[in-house]
């Protein structure tokens, strides 16, 4: 087994007000319905939840990521952190900043890292395909974001 990581930053401009984003970014129970590789999501505590992810593959190798994650909001920023088991971790912050009342920039950075099923020595050939799925999936995820709180989304869901 070999831990194999990468990161992404992105910089996005959301048509919410800092606060709703914020807390959108801070609320694992509305963060789920923007992952896009999502199989089940599982609430530890308000705060904490695991994500057990859906089977990936490339190159004869499949990969089913699971990793327990706690998200804490300090102002105007949210970071996370793995804690506990799992197979993946991530870490990573983002930062808000007011563009008017009602639009919201979010720079966001993100490292992951997976335990793949491989030999050591074979980390270095997925190395790059691990870095391009990552950026894929944090990708998809903000875009899903943006698309989740531009339609406001966030204020019907938070609601339930």
């Amino acid at each position: 087994m070999a831990w194999i990581e990468a990161n992404h930053e992105r910089t996005l401009e959301v048509d919410a007000p800092l606060d709703e984003v914020a807390e959108f970014f801070s609320d694992p129970s509305q963060i789920r319905h923007c992952m896009g590789d999502l199989d089940v999501g599982e609430e530890i505590d308000e705060q904490t939840w695991r994500w057990n992810m859906k089977e990936v593959g490339a190159r004869n190798i499949t990969f089913k990521g699971v990793h327990q994650v706690r998200y804490e909001r300090d102002g105007d920023q949210v970071r996370w952190k793995s804690e506990g088991e799992g197979n993946m971790r991530t870490e990573g912050v983002a930062r808000f900043s007011a563009l008017g009342d009602t639009s919201t920039r979010v720079e966001y950075e993100e490292t992951m890292a997976s335990d793949l099923p491989i030999p050591r020595l074979a980390a270095k050939v997925f190395r790059p395909i691990v870095a391009r799925e990552v950026r894929r999936g944090i990708d998809e995820y903000l875009d899903n974001a943006v698309e989740y709180l531009n339609a406001g989304r966030h204020r019907e869901d938070g609601e339930s």
